[in-house]
């Protein structure tokens, strides 16, 4: 921790950006202070209620590393590399977050505006909101966001410290309050990234969130590979915010049922294979079983068939019977049990 101390305190910025990509742009762009990327899929996977950062990161974690099979203590490692660096802000003059407009951001700027509604500072704290891919920038583009900097006021770390608690509730229902209040002034694109995040509960009738139903109505006119499909995936979206790793672990997660929705692929996805291992997943020949266009088409439920077993932000939907989002009536559809 010493170390930590006297190398950041020799800097008066943190700099906070989503991933590797804005970090090395943001630097090669010219940025001088300590660049942290958040590097979490917020969207999927545990959150639970009333935890510290470190805490939190522990859930995580553990996440992570089983879902996509990474080495536990590297995944930790890294968060606890993180969490240190923003546990000891106060070596910090000025903390600039520099997040975008899609899903994958808003929930990290969520969080760590959170942290610092516990931390109770304002002081100092600057957000850049993009409403492009910062990671799509160039280094002499990217900063053209820094004219949308405004300083965090007390009203927005109370915000997300709200919006952040209801997120992490063990059921749906108090983050949909909490959006009938949301200042859209301060947060422009949370809004619409917090429907699309109900969007990822399974649907009525199919049993199928948003991204399955578009990777499986990708095969309905015929088969494709996991690397089409995921193109045709980020073309739905309207702002796009799901990795490669997650959406061909869904594709994994249809093969690998019980009764399966999908069929060709030569096993789960290898996030961290041989080249060859993963060209193989990648081009394989995907196609659509019976079950999964009976599916598609409302004949049958995929969770009544195969259960259901994932985590939505902090609610756990598992067995049979759970919430559900219905995107036409904008209504959440509450478990029947």
């Amino acid at each position: 921790m010493g170390a930590l101390c006297k190398s950041a305190a020799a800097m008066t910025e943190l700099i906070l950006t989503n991933g590797d990509s804005a970090a090395e742009l943001l630097a090669a762009a010219g940025l001088r202070g300590r660049i942290v990327p958040w590097r979490d899929v917020l969207h999927e996977g545990p959150l639970k209620p009333g935890m510290s950062l470190e805490q939190q990161s522990d859930v995580r974690s553990e996440y992570l590393a089983a879902r996509f099979g990474l080495p536990y203590a590297d995944v930790r490692a890294d968060m606890l590399a993180r969490d240190a660096i923003l546990r000891n802000h106060h070596i910090f003059e000025r903390i600039t977050i520099w997040l975008e407009h899609d899903l994958y951001d808003q929930l990290q700027l969520l969080q760590i505006l959170a942290f610092f509604d516990r931390e109770r500072r304002i002081d100092g704290l600057v957000l850049v909101q993009a409403d492009d891919f910062l990671g799509a920038q160039r280094p002499e583009s990217i900063l053209r966001f820094a004219e949308r900097a405004v300083p965090v006021t007390r009203a927005m770390v109370d915000t997300a410290g709200r919006f952040w608690a209801a997120l992490t509730e063990p059921t749906p229902p108090p983050l949909v309050r909490a959006m009938g209040t949301l200042p859209t002034e301060a947060f422009p694109f949370l809004w619409l990234a917090l429907e699309r995040m109900l969007a990822e509960l399974p649907a009525p009738g199919t049993g199928l969130s948003r991204s399955e139903r578009t990777l499986l109505a990708a095969l309905a006119d015929a088969p494709a590979t996991p690397r089409q499909l995921f193109t045709a995936l980020l073309a739905s979206e309207e702002a796009a915010f799901m990795g490669d790793w997650s959406a061909f672990r869904i594709l994994d997660d249809f093969n690998a049922a019980p009764q399966p929705l999908v069929g060709g692929l030569p096993g789960p996805y290898p996030c961290t294979g041989a080249e060859a291992a993963i060209e193989r997943y990648v081009t394989a020949t995907v196609a659509i079983t019976p079950l999964g266009r009976r599916v598609l088409a409302s004949e049958i439920d995929a969770i009544a068939t195969n259960g259901i077993d994932r985590w939505w932000g902090g609610t756990h939907l598992a067995g049979k019977d759970c919430w559900r989002w219905d995107a036409g009536a904008r209504r959440l559809v509450p478990p029947a049990a």
